[in-house]
């Protein structure tokens, strides 16, 4: 007589995805930004003096709009972060966007998408 035992483990409550660092695509990325799942967090970083700020836009995979943008301000080695965790439900998917930005216009977009809040 064969029997089976089936053990339960608990599994973890958020299987989401970090971004790693995502660059702007201009020759020599001005800008750098990512998006960490846990605490579901964006940060931006201006890399260079060159008279741009740096955005970076976190958006829903599925219907592409903006769930949360952040900016910087400072110029050149300014970085922001903050956590959305309130906004950002659990397990959808998410993608950022990450730009130079100067008077309202925004360019050289870098993108990570498909990740996981």
């Amino acid at each position: 007589m064969a029997f089976t035992t089936v053990l339960l483990l608990p599994g973890t409550s958020s299987a989401g995805t970090n971004s790693g660092w995502v660059y702007t695509t201009d020759y020599d990325p001005g800008g750098v930004g990512a998006f960490g799942h846990d605490g579901d967090w964006i940060k931006v970083c201006d890399e260079q003096a060159d008279g741009y700020n740096v955005r970076i836009h976190l958006f829903k995979m599925s219907n592409l709009r903006d769930m949360a943008s952040l900016t910087t301000n400072d110029g050149h080695l300014d970085c922001e972060s903050k956590s959305f965790a309130s906004v950002v439900p659990e397990n959808i998917r998410v993608g950022i966007r990450v730009s130079l930005t100067k008077d309202g216009n925004e360019k050289f977009h870098g993108r990570k998408w498909d990740l996981i809040s």
